[in-house]
C-alpha cells in the first residue's frame, strides 16, 4: 500500500508525458519475477502514483527550464521504511524509472534533481474498507488471493518459498524463520512470519 507523490518542475510537461511518467514508476515498482502474479496484481492495486506540476518551484542550480527537477514523496507503512533495504531498494527503483523518460537517462545519476523522500506512516495511520488496517492487514490483503488458491512455485536450489507472499528465500542465509508442526519455515519479511503464525494460531512468543 503505497502512494507515490512526484512533484515535476517541467512547464510543458504533457498530459501524455505525465501518465507516461506515471505509468512507468507503476509498473516498476510493481514488478519482481519471482513474485507470483496474483500478489503482484493486487499490489499494483493498492498502489497510487500521483504526477504534479506545481505553479511555482524555486530552487537553485541549473534554471528548471534547462534542468527539470523532480521531487518525490513516497508514503509507506513505517514497518516498510524503518530499515535500509527498504530504500536501497526503492530510491535507485524509482530514480531509474524517471531517469528512462529523459533525453539523457544519465543525468539523474550525475546531477541532484531528483529527490526522493520516504515517509513512513505509523500503525494504524493507514486504512482502507472504511477502517484502519495495520501492516499485517495489508499484507493480507495483498496475499489473500495467493494464500487462498495458489500452488506454492518449486523453489530454486537451496531455496524455500515464503509461504504467504510466495516469494523464494535463500534457506543458508534466511533470518526470518519459523518451526510449525516438524516443517521448518523461512520469510521474506517478519510480517509475513506474523501472518503466517495468525493464520495457524502459532504463538511467537514462545
Amino acid at each position: 500500500m503505497m502512494t507515490i507523490e512526484l512533484f515535476v518542475a517541467e512547464e510543458q510537461l504533457t498530459a501524455d508525458r505525465k501518465h507516461e511518467l506515471a505509468e512507468r514508476i507503476l509498473r516498476d515498482l510493481t514488478t519482481e519475477p519471482a513474485a507470483p502474479d496474483s500478489v503482484l496484481a493486487k499490489a499494483r492495486e493498492l498502489t497510487h502514483v500521483l504526477v504534479r506540476t506545481p505553479d511555482t518551484w524555486v530552487t537553485g542550480g541549473p534554471s528548471i527550464a534547462e534542468a527539470p527537477r523532480y521531487l518525490v514523496r513516497l508514503t509507506v507503512p513505517g514497518a516498510w521504511s524503518n530499515t535500509g533495504e527498504f530504500g536501497d531498494h526503492i530510491i535507485p527503483l524509482i530514480t531509474r524509472a524517471i531517469a528512462e523518460t529523459e533525453p539523457d537517462p544519465t543525468r539523474l545519476t550525475r546531477d541532484p534533481h531528483c529527490l526522493v523522500q520516504i515517509i513512513g506512516l505509523r500503525e494504524h495511520c493507514l486504512g482502507t474498507l472504511g477502517r484502519k488496517t495495520t501492516i499485517s492487514d495489508i499484507t493480507k490483503l495483498m496475499t489473500d488471493d495467493y494464500r487462498a488458491t495458489a500452488t506454492p512455485a518449486e523453489a530454486p536450489e537451496g531455496h524455500v518459498i515464503d509461504p504467504v507472499c510466495g516469494m523464494p528465500v535463500e534457506l543458508a542465509t534466511a533470518r526470518i524463520t519459523l518451526t510449525h508442526n516438524g516443517t521448518d519455515y523461512a520469510f521474506c519479511a517478519p510480517v509475513c512470519r506474523k501472518v503466517f503464525a495468525e493464520d495457524n494460531a502459532v504463538d511467537l512468543a514462545h
